[in-house]
């Protein structure tokens, strides 16, 4: 093999190849780092810029921020621009369809934080601007209408070195929420079922309804009979073919305020002082002595007075006091027996007791006089009706203790019309006053002519007309004429069919407004207070009652404030209660929905009474007051009340109420209530007072405008000069 060596020419022309090589590599490498140089100097000029939109973009955002938040300081307070806008547009009630209520630029000096922070972080040389727009675009139904639409804000930020103006777009929902409820807040006091310690005396109501300058105006009241317990009188109970009654005691010492010209307290005036002094003090009125001859053609001497036990009693007497005579032939002794032996000693068929029937009625005085409950029952168990001529009432309690012993219970009735039993309050539903008619015969003494010219004064005692149920006597029978206009029967027995509303709303005196809760088909077990089951006028919604505490409930100046804004309803899935007791002030306008679950709650007051208010309505649940205050001050309207489909007789159990929690309660405001539970959580010697708010019955301005705490739009545009 032979070695071929190189040539120094071949290796020359390997070295200029290289040469061009590394050259060409080396130009094309500067040419590619010259081209990535350029190239990175583009972006970092590009990223520069979009990092200086973006700081833009995050003033003009504080720009919208300000102006939000002169949004909503301004849209609930009729005093400002936008605030008086939404007023005139709610107060004018205007029909469906979007319509733009209010729409104002921002200069700049109008915004002065969002321009502070552009001076501070970039110099003088941008300005933030903007606009805002409220859109109604929906009227939602209701007893006084409410509005949807929404906020549009616009931030506007303009700076020397950008060629474009930078524009911020944000919306929001808005919700023109109107709070009330005129059927109901007319209502100081609402209550469906059947409350038998209504009179208690030791467990007080007062009521002290609107009081303004036109008489038109006045609180209302409803009592209902639902859950009646099922008696004799009324088999179905509340169900039964007559309704039952809802009745309330007069209590003539402490109310005689209402009773104006009735009120004329008088004793009997008995031949006997005895009876007439038992009966000092224990009348609120009594007619003089009434002959009773004069209505003696109304009853018949064979059929209507054999049956009183007391006119038996009374012809036995003489039978038995003239049997000594019996065997003297032609004295009246003689005819007596004779007349008793044909009789059969039957009243009904004796000559005898029709001639001393006849007798009686020339001679007798008829008495009647009205009192109540309480004197009836007396004091210390002693009562005037324990006195004869006054016990015909007593019947009247043996009777209805086997019929209905709902009746039998008493006392004093709720101080419907205010401590002074002077404001006028119309009370619904089927309620009646009662008082009772005490009324009797008074003693007399009859002449009888005796055998041979003779004659003898004979004493009779008097004669108590007692209660019949039905009418067997001459005392239960009607009168024609009567006595007077008041008086068709002579019995005893209590006056229960009158209608409280007299005392104000009688002939003569403020015109009733007809019952409402009664007609129309709405019973009063089926009225609840409004709600919008769409949820489109709700504002909030929270799951649980700690959620809502959460959120609501703020600090301010170290104390806890419930912060309302329109409509919170709180699903309660962990059916906890919700508690209010933590928080004794709020401030704004609201109100609370809780759809299942009860509310404890203590004092609680509004911060500005003119402007905030609060409603509270737990749609399956009770309130339960817990407070270390006696009373417990509560500024709300308490609504609790719960839907069921057989409204006769619910469980109490279930039924929505009030516990008083052993304190007496003061509520400004109103209360609806399913039950009020015999009022047994409140103490002996305690009270429930119920002031009727007259801003919630006639609001001047009952709208909470809310602003969604969320954006419903955002975008940015970019506008070249």
């Amino acid at each position: 093999m032979k070695y071929r060596e190189k040539t120094p020419g071949s290796w020359r022309n390997r070295c200029g190849f290289v040469l061009f090589f590394v050259c060409t590599f080396a130009l094309l490498m500067m040419i590619m780092i010259v081209s990535l140089s350029s190239h990175k100097s583009g972006a970092v000029l590009q990223l520069n810029r979009t990092i200086e939109q973006e700081r833009i973009v995050l003033f003009a955002q504080a720009g919208i921020n300000e102006m939000l938040a002169a949004v909503k300081a301004g849209v609930n307070d009729k005093n400002t621009s936008i605030g008086s806008r939404i007023f005139s547009f709610w107060k004018s009630n205007p029909g469906s369809g979007a319509k733009v209520l209010y729409n104002v630029d921002f200069a700049p000096s109008q915004l002065p934080a969002s321009n502070n922070l552009v001076a501070n972080y970039i110099g003088k040389h941008g300005e933030i601007s903007g606009s805002v727009s409220v859109v109604v675009a929906n009227k939602v139904g209701g007893p006084r209408p409410s509005y949807t639409g929404y906020v549009e804000l616009i931030g506007k930020a303009k700076f020397r070195d950008l060629p474009s103006e930078i524009r911020l777009k944000e919306r929001r929902e808005i919700k023109i929420v109107d709070l009330s409820d005129p059927f109901i807040d007319k209502y100081a006091l609402f209550v469906k079922s059947f409350c038998r310690n209504l009179n208690n005396p030791k467990k007080r109501i007062l009521i002290q309804g609107i009081t303004p300058d036109d008489p038109a105006r006045y609180s209302f009241i409803y009592l209902g009979n639902r859950s009646y317990p099922a008696c004799p009188e009324f088999p179905k109970g509340a169900k039964s073919d007559n309704s039952p009654p809802v009745i309330l005691d007069l209590c003539f010492k402490d109310d005689n305020h209402l009773l104006g010209a009735f009120y004329k307290p008088a004793s009997f005036q008995t031949v006997s002082s005895q009876y007439a002094q038992a009966s000092e003090n224990n009348l609120f009125f009594a007619i003089p002595p009434f002959s009773f001859n004069n209505i003696a053609g109304s009853f018949s001497k064979t059929t209507d007075f054999h049956n009183t036990p007391e006119l038996v009693e009374i012809y036995k007497s003489v039978v038995n006091s003239s049997s000594k005579f019996a065997s003297t032939e032609g004295s009246i002794g003689y005819m007596i027996a004779k007349d008793y032996q044909k009789s059969g000693g039957n009243p009904a068929g004796s000559d005898v007791f029709r001639s001393l029937v006849t007798s009686l009625m020339q001679n007798w005085k008829y008495h009647y006089g009205y009192t109540d409950y309480s004197c009836i029952m007396g004091e210390n168990s002693k009562s005037f009706i324990d006195e004869h001529p006054f016990s015909g009432v007593v019947k009247y309690f043996e009777h209805f203790k086997e019929q209905n012993p709902q009746r039998i219970v008493g006392g004093k009735m709720p101080l419907l019309f205010g401590e002074g039993r002077d404001i006028p309050v119309y009370v619904e539903g089927p309620v009646y006053l009662r008082f009772f008619r005490v009324g009797f015969l008074d003693q007399v003494t009859v002449k009888f002519d005796l055998h041979g010219g003779n004659s003898m004064n004979v004493p009779f005692p008097p004669v108590p007309l007692h209660y019949e149920d039905p009418p067997e006597t001459f005392a239960g029978k009607l009168c024609n004429p009567l006595v007077d206009q008041r008086t068709r029967t002579l019995m005893s027995t209590s006056i229960d069919s009158l209608s409280i509303n007299n005392f104000f709303f009688g002939a003569g005196t403020i015109t009733a407004k007809s019952p409402t809760a009664v007609r129309g088909g709405v019973e009063g077990h089926d009225v609840f207070p409004s709600f919008d089951d769409s949820f489109c006028t709700v504002a909030h919604i929270y799951n649980t009652a700690e959620e809502f505490a959460r959120d609501r409930i703020k600090t301010v100046d170290g104390q806890k404030i419930l912060a309302l804004d329109g409509i919170s309803l709180i699903l309660g899935s962990d059916n906890k209660s919700l508690d209010l007791t933590t928080v004794e002030k709020y401030r704004g306008k609201g109100r609370i929905i809780v759809n299942e679950g009860n509310c404890f709650v203590g004092n609680l007051l509004p911060v500005d009474q003119k402007s905030d208010s609060l409603a509270v309505y737990l749609m399956f649940g009770k309130f339960i007051v817990k407070s270390a205050s006696n009373p417990v001050n509560i500024f709300a309207s308490l609504s609790a009340t719960t839907c069921f489909s057989d409204n006769s007789s619910p469980d109490p159990a279930a039924e929505g109420g009030i516990n008083f929690g052993e304190k007496s309660v003061n509520i400004y405001g109103n209360l609806i209530v399913d039950n009020l539970f015999e009022l047994q959580s409140l103490p002996d010697g305690g009270q429930l007072k119920i002031v009727h708010d007259p801003a919630l019955y006639f609001p001047e301005y009952p709208v909470r405008v809310s602003v969604g705490e969320t954006r419903s739009m955002l975008a940015v545009d970019y506008y070249a000069e």
